[in-house]
Parts: C-alpha cells; sequence; structure tokens
C-alpha cells in the first residue's frame, strides 16, 4: 500500500454544492471530505455524485490536498453507486460510515479493488477510514482496525455514540472511554493514530481548542472540520508543544552523548523516553515539511 500521509484536519463539505466543493480545496486543510451522506439530501443523492466526479475531475492534480468521499449506507449496505463515483484518479480516501463489523470493511475492499482494477488506477491507492459510531463499533474496534491492509485510521463519531448510549451531550467525559478504546485498538493493529469527528460549534473556538488538546493527548493525530474557520485551531493544537519540543531534544541530545539511562539537564532519560522523543521530532519534521 502507498505510504500514507500525515493529516491533521479533514474538512467536509457536501457533494451536492459545487462552490463549497471547490472552496474547501482551497482552504489549506490536510484533506477534504466531500460528503454524499448526511449533508445531501435524499433525492440530490445522485446529483451530487455527478457533481463530485466532475470536480474531482477538474482540480486533482492541482488540488495540493487529498480529497476523500464519504459514502452512504442503505439498510446496513454500502451504497455500491457512491463507491463507483469514489474510485477515480485524484481521490485517495474513502471514509466508511457507521462500521461496526468486519464484512462491512472487507466488502469496501472488495469492491474498490475490483474497479482500481478495472479503472487502470494503481492497486491500493484508495486507503479507508472506517468510521465507529456505536458501541458495537466501539467494542469491535481491535478487530475492525485489522480488516484490511488498506486502513489509513479509524475515525470516531461522538454525536452518534453518545445518542447510541442514551447521553445528549458528546462530552469528552462520556465518551473518554470510547476514544480510548480506538486510540488502543489502533495501535495494535499497527495503523495510524485515530482521527476525531468535528466539533459542532463553530462559533466557539475556545472550546475547539480545548477539546482537540484533550483528545491528541490521548492518542488521536487529527480532527474532522465542519468550517475552514476551525482549521487553524485544529492544525495549531495537534502540533507539539515548545515544552514537548524542547524536551525531546534534550532526550535526543543525551542519545548523541550515549547516555541513554539516566539524568541529563534535569530530564529522565530511558527507552521508552527515547521513542517518545523521536515521536515527537518526527512529527514535528512531518508538519514543518508542509510549509
Amino acid at each position: 500500500m502507498p505510504e500514507r500521509r500525515f493529516l491533521r484536519s479533514y474538512l467536509f463539505a457536501p457533494g451536492s454544492d459545487e462552490h463549497k466543493l471547490r472552496k474547501a480545496v482551497a482552504s489549506g486543510s490536510d484533506a477534504v471530505v466531500f460528503d454524499l451522506e448526511d449533508s445531501v439530501a435524499p433525492h440530490e443523492k445522485e446529483q451530487a455524485r455527478e457533481t463530485v466526479s466532475r470536480v474531482v475531475h477538474s482540480l486533482a492534480e492541482t488540488a495540493g490536498t487529498e480529497i476523500h468521499i464519504r459514502v452512504n449506507r442503505a439498510g446496513g449496505v454500502v451504497d455500491r453507486s457512491d463507491i463507483a463515483a469514489a474510485v477515480v484518479p485524484g481521490v485517495t480516501g474513502v471514509r466508511l460510515p457507521k462500521v461496526d463489523d468486519v464484512a462491512d470493511i472487507e466488502d469496501v475492499d472488495g469492491m474498490i479493488g475490483e474497479l482500481e482494477a478495472e479503472r487502470g488506477i494503481s492497486e491500493g491507492t484508495l486507503r479507508l477510514y472506517p468510521t465507529i459510531e456505536s458501541p458495537a463499533g466501539v467494542l469491535a474496534s481491535a478487530d475492525l482496525g485489522k480488516a484490511s491492509d488498506r486502513i489509513a485510521a479509524l475515525v470516531f463519531g461522538p454525536a452518534d455514540f453518545a445518542a447510541a448510549i442514551g447521553v445528549q451531550d458528546p462530552s469528552f467525559e462520556a465518551t473518554l472511554f470510547a476514544r480510548s478504546m480506538i486510540v488502543s485498538a489502533s495501535s495494535a493493529a499497527g495503523i495510524g493514530r485515530p482521527i476525531d469527528g468535528a466539533f459542532l460549534d463553530i462559533e466557539d473556538l475556545d472550546g475547539l481548542r480545548l477539546h482537540c488538546e484533550r483528545v491528541r493527548q490521548l492518542g488521536f493525530e487529527g480532527k474532522s472540520a465542519i468550517h475552514p474557520r476551525q482549521l487553524p485551531v485544529i492544525h495549531e493544537a495537534f502540533r507539539p508543544t515548545m515544552e514537548e519540543i524542547e524536551r525531546a531534544r534534550l532526550v535526543m541530545a543525551a542519545v548523541a552523548e550515549e547516555r541513554t539511562i539516566g539524568m541529563f539537564s534535569g530530564v529522565y532519560v530511558d527507552p521508552p523516553v527515547i521513542a517518545q522523543a523521536r515521536a515527537v521530532l518526527e512529527l514535528l519534521a512531518r508538519i514543518e515539511s508542509k510549509g
């Protein structure tokens, strides 16, 4: 499979609105998600597929961002017409909603593989982003993360999950267990760290910042967005702090002096601490390489 890029932000845009699709691509988001699901009315689904295909065809070579597509499920089955619209040059990710069974992923994996072969697209070009939105999905997350080599990362859907467990507010406390499970499952599966769902109050940027910082500390790598104004907050929140960077550099300075266990400049150094420091500096380098 092609190497997965580091992505902090995933900006949604309704597939039925060409202006918003083009605006999303120019927003500076690390990835855009052209939505064929919740933001598109039932009578506009076919038109949305056509609009998405047209925009992808016109922008794919100059987009400067990854283009993903969120598909529909009808009666528990992924819409094959949506998959057919998604497997085209320029699209690199498919976001699957409401996944709670390995068969959900295996079915889509097979469809995508067939279409890649038919359309001359390199095998494995399209990566999968299964969204976990139910208690069953959370409990199955260890298996879901290993269901396909195409999986780039698991995504958590807090709003649907909160509704499923009977709470009105998808607060951090109400979803902490689910998020922690998904982080552990992702690590065990050897896939990318998970992506958090959208923060729905676009006016509350302070609340968004706090939320991003909390989920990053849990082990999430990025977050979905529903408005461009959320992007700067998300990008900054998923960047290592100055304190983390300085500590990591001190640790690696100790390694350079072959001092790999014990205190160094006020920082305790041992193999797990060294691994964490390397991860922080690697993450920083990947962010800075984006320019």
